[in-house]
């Protein structure tokens, strides 16, 4: 499984899934899923986010 950094250039980012939806099931047990930590998510800034008006 590849782990990626915490930090993120912004750049997409893809992963192949090579489990069985019952497999993941499996692994994901009441006691992994107290200990899980949530990434981090960093939005983009809203004005980088603003398509660029034309001007004409």
């Amino acid at each position: 499984m590849h782990r990626g950094s915490d930090e993120s250039d912004g750049a997409e980012v893809s992963h192949n899934v090579s489990r069985t939806p019952e497999e993941i099931l499996a692994y994901w047990t009441p006691e992994r899923m107290a200990e899980a930590v949530p990434r981090d998510i960093r939005l983009p800034d809203p004005e980088e986010s603003q398509p660029q008006s034309e001007e004409k």
